[in-house]
This record gives C-alpha cells, sequence and structure tokens, in this order.
C-alpha cells in the first residue's frame, strides 16, 4: 500500500474516532441540547431596584448558590429553589440548553433538580476537583407586585485539582435569574440560566 493510501485511511479513522467522541459528549449532555434556552440573555437591563433588605436577601441567594456548589452540597443546592414544579436550573450554551434540571420530578427522571446534583456533586468529589464559582456585577429588575425579581449577573467558575498549584478558568457565564417571594417572606430561585460563553462542545461535559 503507498504511503498516500495509508496517509487516507489513517485520515480517515481519525475523523471517524472524532466524530465518535463528539457523539458520545452530546450524549451526555442530553436531548436537550437542541432546546433554546429558557430564559434568555438579551443585550441591555432596565434596572428597578427593590429594597435595600430584599436587595441584599437576594445577594445572599447568589452567594448561596456559589456555596453550596463549591462546598458540594446538593441537598442545600435544591433548597434554594422555590416548591413549583416550574422552578428550575439551567446550563446554557452560547446558543443551545445543556442541562435542564427540575425540582420534585423524583431519582427515576434524568431531569431530576436533587439527583442530579448529587450526581456532579459526587464526580467533582471522586476526581478531587475544586469549583469556586464567583457571582458578580449583578443588575437588578424588580416587578410591580414587589415579589419578583429578576436579574443579571456575571460569573466566573475556576476549577483546581489536587495536583495544580494554581485555579485554572473553568468558563464564565452570563446569569440570568428570576426570584420569587414565598408566603414566607423567604426569597428563592423560580429560575436560575447560567449561559455560558462557550459553544456546545466545551461545556456539555461540564454540568456545573
Amino acid at each position: 500500500m503507498s504511503e498516500r493510501w495509508k496517509g487516507i485511511i489513517t485520515n480517515c479513522a481519525i475523523l471517524k474516532y472524532f466524530a465518535l467522541i463528539c457523539g458520545f459528549c452530546l450524549a451526555f449532555g442530553g436531548t436537550a441540547l437542541a432546546d433554546s434556552c429558557g430564559t434568555e440573555a438579551p443585550y441591555g437591563w432596565n434596572i428597578k431596584n427593590p429594597p435595600a433588605e430584599d436587595r441584599q436577601a437576594i445577594l445572599d441567594l447568589l452567594s448561596r448558590y456559589a456555596w453550596t456548589i463549591d462546598e458540594r452540597n446538593a441537598a442545600a443546592f435544591a433548597g434554594l429553589f422555590a416548591k413549583p414544579k416550574s422552578s428550575y436550573y439551567e446550563i446554557c450554551s452560547t446558543s443551545s440548553s445543556i442541562l435542564k434540571l427540575t425540582l420534585d420530578l423524583g431519582p427515576e427522571s434524568p431531569d431530576d433538580l436533587l439527583e442530579q446534583m448529587k450526581i456532579i456533586v459526587k464526580k467533582l468529589e471522586t476526581d478531587h476537583l475544586q469549583t469556586r464559582h464567583l457571582v458578580t456585577n449583578t443588575l437588578f429588575n424588580v416587578d410591580d407586585t414587589g415579589k419578583t425579581v429578576n436579574t443579571k449577573s456575571i460569573v466566573l467558575v475556576t476549577l483546581q485539582d489536587s495536583h495544580s498549584p494554581a485555579p485554572v478558568l473553568d468558563y464564565s457565564a452570563d446569569a440570568r435569574a428570576t426570584f420569587v417571594k414565598g408566603d414566607d417572606d423567604t426569597w428563592r430561585f423560580q429560575s436560575l440560566t447560567i449561559h455560558a460563553d462557550y459553544a456546545a462542545g466545551s461545556v456539555a461535559a461540564k454540568k456545573r
């Protein structure tokens, strides 16, 4: 066999292997890859701040979102969301939904918020990975009732393993959230959508 044909066959094998890997990543990311994100991230923002006490409570909730993932506490993370089944946590690429998890679907559902977060944080623990979620530049828009607030924030996630002397940037994102104030006067997420600044292939397997 000539060297030319050997090269062609080798290249074909590489392309076939690459396609297989891409297919695996898409499958791992779930069927939601073809779906649009539940909460859009348009440019611009109309600022309408809630009262200072509510504003601080919502900022605390965003901080708790970061800490519960970094401390690998799936139950505490799920507890940040309002009980209706319309509440959800979502990670998106620059164009498509990667992951959308909803409360109280049950342990048999691949989209159950609590059960899937247990898997995600267990993977971090098993691989000895430490995330740090940094939430900043939050803007607010409260509705006329004072019981629903929309926000947009910048999220930076760093990642460090047990062998690295310093963390590396995992991904950056535009985070859009809707908060609702319950009958107990406690603010919770109705939705949290993380619009990662990378294409689907880069974030499909992260889910964090």
